[in-house]
């Protein structure tokens, strides 16, 4: 049975092995005003084709009725294509990193005489100009930057091979992590394999995975370097960490950076005693796993187990968890279900926060001035944030509030947005949170902010890029009089619209140092 076709972009030569390789030139290929090529569905093709041996001479159209094999290999062989391209935007781009970093060094006016600290500075700066621009956050504007570097340095071979798309870029990220750190012989010997992987694959149709050229040069790696897999070992063990990643539904991912051989005995624990037979319980083995996990990480115990299942402390296990959780006052009593905002992650469903909040120590509650609306502030009589305003502060903020910066309240700064020397007041309306390394880059490397209406910051660049940050809650001013008087028993209309807010929180930790 024939099947349509339909193809935009360059013309292909598919071969025997499934493989594209572009051979004519689209026409009448209209610019973009951003100057990317766009190829029209509608446009002919010239050159010469072979599709699952079926040659194709001279125009062709973009939309080919062919017998199904034969359009399955001009589909697979404009993939191919495709991927070429892909690679090969992905070099111009780790180019254009390394070009704009040298520019940016130039505005900012570091040159090879300035300190160290200037440098570096400059670096930061880029990296959250770069981050900023993006739209992504700081650690992968740092990781790309750090790519490009070595990229178009010591390791330009693979760049090149990127560029003519003999390498994929997971391959490419593969060699960067196993010639990290090697010494320049052992580093280029390394590459070299996955070079030589991907000439065979192109020359002689050598199929190797990603997985596959690893292996083979975490050996050469590991036979090469002078240094003793121990004491490598021992340092990289100084890195082990745990991470937590929010994903939709109300879950999350907990992962932990630690030694191959502890990560794969918890495995085969978990694994084992997954594998306990029930009768009563329907859950699968990867679900037993988990809740097994969980259950001995929070309370050092199995709470399936009927010894220690009285010991359970609370709903989150024997250890009381250290979490911020906002919560509408009628959710909390119970007159209302909207969600609650656990810090760090976002919604919880009403009864989990209920739950919590039965065992949380303290509560902090977030007001308005009852007749003007005004949040609490303290002028120029304190430096440094009161509890209560620190507290206001961090709750409304939620998070760092430089553009694309997620790091917690909890372990930030607050910031005088007005500097204290420069007049500013110690108040809600000139207070912000910022990390300790964008408090430092607002001051040291020429970022600009300003405080607009609303809690809205807005950011510029050195390079007079815009950029404005939200606080994550918005507490509404309540009107004159609002909260005056004796407490009510029931909800009324005036409550039910403006809901204050309850904080369950720890005791309040000691303010930052500046």
């Amino acid at each position: 049975m024939a099947r349509r076709a339909r193809r935009c972009g360059r013309a292909l030569r598919a071969d025997a092995s499934g493989s594209g390789r572009a051979i004519g030139r689209a026409i009448d290929a209209p610019s973009t005003p951003n100057g990317v090529q766009e190829y029209n569905a509608d446009r002919l093709f010239c050159g010469a084709i072979d599709v699952g041996g079926c040659w194709l001479d001279g125009p062709v159209p973009a939309i080919l009725d062919l017998p199904a094999e034969q359009a399955l290999a001009f589909e697979l062989a404009a993939i191919a294509s495709a991927e070429q391209l892909i690679r090969r935007l992905h070099a111009d781009r780790y180019r254009a990193v390394q070009r704009a970093r040298e520019l940016a060094t130039d505005v900012v006016g570091v040159t090879a005489s300035s300190t160290a600290r200037d440098r570096d500075m400059a670096t930061r700066s880029f990296v959250a100009e770069l981050a900023t621009t993006l739209g992504q956050h700081e650690a992968s504007a740092a990781r790309l930057v750090a790519e490009a570097e070595r990229l178009t340095g010591p390791r330009v071979a693979t760049l090149d091979a990127l560029d003519t798309g003999e390498v994929a870029p997971t391959q490419v990220r593969s060699v960067l992590e196993l010639t990290r750190g090697a010494p320049a012989e052992v580093a280029d010997a390394v590459e070299r394999v996955a070079l030589d992987a991907a000439s065979a694959a192109a020359a002689e149709g050598v199929v190797s995975t990603n997985a596959d050229v690893r292996r083979r040069m975490r050996r050469l790696r590991e036979r090469l370097l002078p240094e003793p897999l121990v004491d490598r070992r021992a340092r990289a063990a100084a890195d082990r960490r745990v991470c937590v990643e929010a994903a939709p539904d109300g879950m999350a991912w907990l992962s932990l950076f630690l030694e191959a051989e502890r990560a794969f005995a918890i495995e085969r624990r978990l694994d084992v005693l997954a594998g306990r037979e029930a009768s009563d319980d329907h859950r699968t083995s990867a679900q037993r796993a988990t809740d097994l996990a969980a259950d001995l990480l929070l309370s050092g115990t199995l709470v399936d187990d009927a010894p220690t299942r009285d010991a359970v402390a609370g709903p989150t296990g024997a250890v009381q968890p250290r979490l911020n959780v906002t919560v509408p006052v009628l959710t909390l009593l119970g007159l209302d279900d909207e969600p609650a905002d656990l810090e760090g992650y976002g919604p919880i469903d009403a009864e989990t926060a209920r739950i919590i909040a039965a065992h949380a120590p303290s509560m902090r509650r977030i007001l308005m001035h009852p007749e003007t609306g005004a949040t609490l502030g303290y002028g120029r009589e304190h430096y440094r944030a009161p509890a209560d305003l620190d507290g206001f502060v961090r709750v409304r903020d939620g998070q760092c509030r430089f553009p694309g910066c997620n790091r917690r309240a909890e372990r930030a700064d607050l910031d005088h947005t007005t500097a204290w020397a420069h007049g500013g007041e110690t108040c809600a309306a000139n207070l912000a949170v910022l990390c300790r390394h964008h408090h430092r880059l607002k001051h040291e490397a020429g970022w600009r902010v300003a405080l607009e209406a609303n809690g809205i910051m807005r950011w510029t660049s050195p390079a007079g890029h815009v950029l404005r940050t939200h606080p994550e809650r918005r507490f509404e001013p309540i009107g004159a009089g609002e909260g005056v008087g004796p407490p009510v028993t029931a909800p009324t209309p005036d409550t039910l619209n403006h809901p204050p807010h309850v904080t369950l929180t720890t005791p309040d930790p000691a303010p930052p140092p500046f």
